[in-house]
Order: structure tokens, then sequence, then C-alpha cells
């Protein structure tokens, strides 16, 4: 008997020749060639439902209706171009500062208010747009789950620590466990390709692809509540270069008056959030507060710590422990906690009543099934006016111990906040301002009073160097 690699059966599942279809081959819609598809597309756009779902709250949905109302107008333009302009496309802009925008199967597109802040014109916006429009039509991420399917393995669930979160990931009551697939340099090449087509078919300048590609590589997004654009787009090499080239390519090829529209971007994100929103939480001096809900309680030193609308997660650096705060729901701490455990399958071996500054708190100590050993779970379902609040700590059974402390203080340090002052709290916001004289970048800043300190940032999110000069009109984005 010979042995074939993994490479070789899927090559050899998907060999289908002249009009004869070998069951779990499919067509590619983008290319014509036969695929390794083991998802029907009705299959493939539940999967999406279920992920816009859990993505939505988890990550919470930007309200601003002008701003996503042009979003679906733009998105629901350039479906019609696709490929796979069937589906019933769905364009979403996340409440989240981190730079990336990501697509799940079945026709759902997201943009972070993060990313949207540094587009300078409609034609970058356009060819990020494309691009993941470009793996919905390619089925990139219907195909990894074929081959997963194939190889017997279980989807890679998007965690926002390391794989060895995976496990954590897919609590019950812990938040989202929704498909979040890195994808490889050859599905990045041919979404690339397709961000390409598609923003030039509906009339703008793809070669402003690869000016943004290049703000990217500027950047060096740290931290933020979604995997950056750089962790989840591997670069197939020198994209900007790349992009360039197949823009030039395109236009050379089909003649015709192509777009940027800077203006009429800027209006559109003019007054948007910018950074963090202090309102749903910040960290000073080792604490998290929430001056909303008015509720404090301290970060273990060194750990990393990520806010969603409905959790906050943190772990050391060796990523050996998760502590997780969260709305825990139910009528009491008491029957918060039946209901977290039921579903989480844990063994309650130890459970107690005590009090948290003034406050009602059930503690339970217990172990879950893990996927190689039991995990310790450490959690207080703490009443704060009538709202169940819950910490929940995690680690590896044989490592519970080394971590027992660190829980306790995090969830017996929840209290109250009264001090207004760390309640008047206010976000930055985008204004524009105009360029008066013709000046290089750097001295337009100092015109409008901007410390020197910010001074690069904005250089990046306005993609000028800041000895570039800048013509008298030119609008720009300054963070206040």
């Amino acid at each position: 008997m010979i042995a074939l690699s993994r490479r070789q059966v899927l090559k050899g599942m998907c060999s289908c020749a002249g009009s004869m279809v070998v069951s779990g081959c499919a067509v590619n819609p983008v290319t014509g060639r036969p695929q390794l598809m083991l998802m029907s597309e009705s299959k493939e756009i539940d999967m999406g439902k279920k992920a816009h779902g859990d993505i939505i709250k988890t990550f919470g949905v930007f309200n601003d209706e002008k701003l996503e109302g042009w979003l679906t107008e733009k998105g629901k333009e350039m479906g019609k171009v696709t490929q796979r302009s069937n589906l019933d496309y769905s364009f979403t802009v996340l409440d989240s500062p981190v730079v990336n925008a990501f697509a799940v199967p079945g026709g759902y597109v997201y943009f972070t208010r993060g990313i949207l802040g540094y587009f300078n014109n409609e034609a970058q916006f356009a060819g990020v747009l494309a691009h993941e429009l470009g793996h919905i039509n390619y089925r990139h991420s219907a195909s990894q789950y074929s081959k997963a399917q194939l190889a017997n393995m279980t989807l890679l669930i998007g965690s926002i620590f390391s794989e060895e979160f995976n496990r954590y990931a897919q609590l019950a009551s812990l938040g989202a466990s929704f498909l979040f697939l890195k994808f490889s340099r050859d599905n990045e090449r041919e979404a690339d390709r397709a961000g390409v087509e598609y923003s030039s078919a509906v009339g703008y300048d793809a070669t402003e692809m690869s000016v943004f590609f290049h703000t990217l590589e500027r950047l060096q997004p740290k931290g933020g509540s979604l995997p950056s654009w750089a962790s989840t787009h591997p670069d197939p090499g020198d994209r900007v270069k790349a992009t360039l080239n197949m823009s030039r390519k395109y236009q050379k090829d089909h003649p015709g008056d192509y777009v940027i529209r800077r203006n009429e971007y800027l209006d559109v994100v003019d007054g948007m959030i910018f950074g963090e929103n202090p309102h749903q939480g910040y960290v000073k001096n080792d604490a998290f507060i929430h001056p909303d809900m008015k509720f404090m309680f301290p970060v273990p030193a060194g750990w990393k710590l990520t806010n969603n609308p409905t959790e906050v997660r943190m772990a050391p650096e060796d990523q050996k422990a998760l502590l997780v705060f969260t709305f825990a729901g139910g009528e009491s701490p008491r029957a918060a906690a039946s209901k977290f455990t039921s579903e989480n399958s844990i063994t309650v071996t130890d459970e107690r009543m005590i009090s948290i500054n003034g406050m009602s708190c059930l503690r339970t100590i217990g172990t879950m099934p893990g996927d190689e050993s039991p995990v310790a779970v450490m959690s207080y379902f703490i009443d704060k006016e009538g709202t169940i609040f819950a910490f929940h700590g995690l680690a590896a059974s044989a490592q519970a111990g080394s971590y027992s402390d660190t829980f306790e203080r995090s969830a017996n340090g929840f209290g109250v906040v009264t001090d207004q002052s760390l309640l008047d709290v206010s976000s930055k916001n985008i204004h524009l301002r105009t360029a008066a004289g013709r000046k290089t970048f750097e001295d337009n800043l100092e015109d409008f009073g901007v410390p020197a300190e910010n001074h690069e940032e904005l250089s990046v999110i306005n993609g000028f160097d800041l000895s570039q000069v800048i013509p008298v009109g030119t609008r720009m984005k300054i963070i206040e």
C-alpha cells in the first residue's frame, strides 16, 4: 500500500475530469476550477447567520445611522459586480478601535470603526471592501472548513489570545465562539486580485489600495478586542507593490475615469469616535473602570486586558490562565451560578456565600472537562444593585493553585465608583481642519496647536509624511 500525504489526498479528491463531478467537489465561483467543498451554499449562509449574531453580541455595533447607511449602500453596489451577486450581503461597523476588516461565510462583512479612521478616501475603503468580498466569493472560509472536516479536525475558533485558549473560548456564557479563520497567502493573493477588480468595476482608482496597505505597514496595532489586520490577513509578499502593479494593469486594459473621492469620505467620518471609548470602560492605575455602570476592579499586574461590550478578558503573558468578567444574568447569584455550572458541565467542589464590599456574592470552585486535562474554574457571582456580575478564573487544574490568589484579588476588589473625576470622561473624535497655507504637514499641525508628541500618529492617520508639503485647501483629520 502506498501512503499518500494529506495534500495528495485533497488533490485527488478534487480532480474532476470533463463534466464528471466527484463527491465533495464544487466549481469555484471566481476561478471556474474544481474546489474541495463539503459545505453547501445554504449551510454556508446558515453558518454566517449564527456567526453574525455572535459577533454583534460580543463586539457591538457602532450606532451611527449615517455611517451604517453609507457602508450598506457602497457594499450593496459592489456586491452586484461580484460573481456571487445572488447573496444577500450584510455590512456592519463594529464598535472596536482595532484596525481590521473581515468577512464570514454567507456574505457578512465587517469594518471596525478603528480601520475606518485610517482610510483617507473612498477608493481606499473600496479596495478593502472588495478584498473582503473576494474572500466570500472565492469561498475561502468554506474551503478551509471543508479541508478541516476532511482531516477530521475541528474548526479553529477565534480567540483573543493564543490557541491554548480555544478550549476556554467555547465556554457557554463566556462570549461568542465564532468562525475566525486565518487565511493563507494564496487566499490573500486572490482576495487582493478581487479587490482590484471589484473596486475598479464600480469606478474607483484601485491604486489607492496600495497606498492604504502602506499605511497598514506603518501601523503596529496593539491591544483591542479583535485580531489586527496583520494577524488575520498575512502578507502574500510585497502587497503594496503587487496591488499597485495589478491596478495599473487593470486600468491599462480598461481605460476610463477612476475616482478617489477624498473629501466625500472625510465628510462621512467627521466626528466619529477614534480610539478607545472610555464610556465602555478604561484602565487607569491598574484598575478597570466603567463610568457608565459605576464599577471598578483591579487588573492583575502585567496581564493583558481585552474589553468587549459583554465581557472583559485578562491573561498573563504566558497565557496559562484566563480571568473573565461578564454579565451573569439570573435573578440571584445562586441562580446565575446554577445556570453557568450546568451549561459548562462544571463539577462544583466548594461553594459559599460571601460579601464583597457590601455586596452579596456566591463563590464556587470546581472543574470542567478540558481537551487534554481538567480545567479548574473559580467563579464569583456578585449582586450589584440587582444586576448579577461574574468573575471566572480558569487554569489547568495542576496550575490552579498558582492563580487562585490573583483571581481572588480581582474579584474582592470589585466595587462601586463614586469619585466623579473617574466618572467624568470623554472620548476622542475625528475633526477636520483645512490647510490655510502651502506648508509641510508638520507645520500645519503646529498651526492647529497639535502637541508635537501626536504628530507622528496623525501623519499615519492622514497618510502623509511629516515633511510633505500640503496644498492650500487640503482637509486633514485631527484627533481631539
